[in-house]
């Protein structure tokens, strides 16, 4: 019956169904058929999946991030990324890396820095000379920090799946979330050298000063979501809940350029959304539930184990696999179906669900803008103006940076794990 289940659920991708209803109705479907279980179980597996306390934190990450892109909040802080790095070659391309960094603590979602900082970054780009293609690869890049560095959805949604803390998953994405900035700062001095691409006439520290205090109470936010939770003063949904609290102080009293139409549309928007991820999620639960009815998971552990395979290899299959998996597949539902199968293998093979989870993440975020189906491809390309081929093309040497921070957190575990570990050590 596993057959049935997953044969549907490819029919129904091929039939361009969206993902949350094809794991759904692929559910039901082998349901019927099979006629093991009532069908009204579908249903109740597909609720239970959205009982977990920490899904709460979801929209309130959506909210936040949105607040803080509507709340004259991102123009803050892109000033300030540019008087820090603005005088290297290309500076405006390294304040955007700089930028999605400092934002990345405030969102958790890439779409989000793609979409909301992102035309800022690509607008002041454009006015300064900066070719459109370029800018657009340098945002869709940088926007993959955004799950990285927490807060993160998508780590929110592996460690409900895999049953791993929140908080050590969100410490385990700093190191690499900063290797990522890097590591792509480098490849932007190299082109922007060749390219002449302009930078600040000359590093003025009162003016990083003056922007930093415009930026600090934003730049606060990250701190006080990570801080509390480390501190124990709150838990992650908690935290969510504050970070929408606090936006919302900063756009409407600090900064004043939040009102309350805008208000409204911003928590509609972020409905919408929380209920597309959490529809996924919920047909994601039903069909995970009969990938372990069937032992899949199970049987893939003993596969692997009996292949021999050292830890190198098997993680080296890891990342090739999900790579391409992410250039297709929405990450979200990816996490949902596949950790409850990646679970008993990982284990088998001694590795760390929290190392494995960061790796896993990153993994997906590459997908995110790796050509043909990259949906930061799709959202930075409709901002910027920039055909999609176009980008296609423009993006192409920025994955580079990307895969060679997750070679080095796939075979430095340390990088990922040596934060978590200091923090949480008794």
């Amino acid at each position: 019956m596993g057959i049935i289940l997953v044969v549907s659920f490819l029919l129904l991708i091929v039939l361009s169904v969206p993902i949350g209803a094809s794991l759904g109705m692929a559910a039901f479907t082998t349901v019927a058929v099979q006629g093991r279980f009532p069908l009204e179980t579908v249903f109740h597996t597909m609720a239970s999946g959205l009982t977990s306390y920490i899904l709460l934190s979801i929209p309130f990450f959506i909210i936040a991030g949105e607040l803080m892109n509507s709340g004259g909040i991102t123009t803050k802080i892109f000033d300030f990324a540019n008087a820090l790095v603005g005088r290297i070659p290309g500076g405006l391309a390294h304040a955007n890396v700089v930028s999605s960094i400092i934002f990345a603590g405030m969102s958790g979602s890439a779409v989000a820095d793609a979409g909301g900082l992102g035309a800022i970054e690509m607008k002041a780009m454009h006015e300064k000379g900066f070719d459109d293609d370029f800018s657009a690869a340098v945002t869709a890049a940088s926007s993959t920090i955004g799950p990285i560095i927490p807060p993160s959805i998508p780590m929110v949604v592996y460690a409900v799946a895999a049953e791993v803390s929140v908080g050590q998953l969100f410490l385990g994405g700093f190191v690499p979330g900063l290797l990522m900035g890097a590591t792509t700062m480098i490849l932007i001095y190299f082109i922007s050298v060749k390219r002449k691409y302009p930078r600040l006439e000359r590093f003025s520290i009162s003016l990083v000063g003056k922007t930093f205090v415009k930026a600090f109470l934003p730049i606060l936010t990250p701190a006080i979501i990570i801080g509390g939770i480390m501190g124990g003063i709150f838990t992650p949904t908690e935290a969510a809940g504050v970070a929408v609290v606090y936006a919302m102080f900063l756009g409407f009293v600090v900064y004043r350029e939040l009102n309350w139409k805008r208000l409204r549309e911003i928590i509609f928007k972020g409905l919408v959304t929380t209920s597309t991820i959490l529809f996924i999620i919920a047909g994601a639960a039903a069909f995970a539930w009969l990938i372990a009815i069937y032992g899949i998971p199970a049987q893939l552990a003993k596969v692997v184990t009996d292949m021999h395979l050292s830890a190198w290899a098997f993680l080296l299959v890891f990342n090739l696999f999900f790579l391409f998996l992410g250039t297709f597949m929405e990450a979200l539902s990816v996490l949902i179906i596949v950790v409850p199968v990646l679970m008993p293998i990982v284990k088998a093979l001694g590795l760390s669900p929290l190392h494995i989870g960061v790796v896993l993440v990153l993994n997906l975020m590459i997908g995110l803008v790796t050509p043909p189906v990259g949906m930061s491809l799709f959202v930075t390309s409709k901002v910027a103006g920039v055909k999609l081929e176009k980008l296609c093309v423009a993006i192409l040497p920025f994955i580079i940076p990307l895969v060679l921070t997750l070679i080095l957190i796939t075979y430095i575990p340390s990088l990922v794990t040596f934060l978590p570990e200091i923090v949480f050590a008794k």
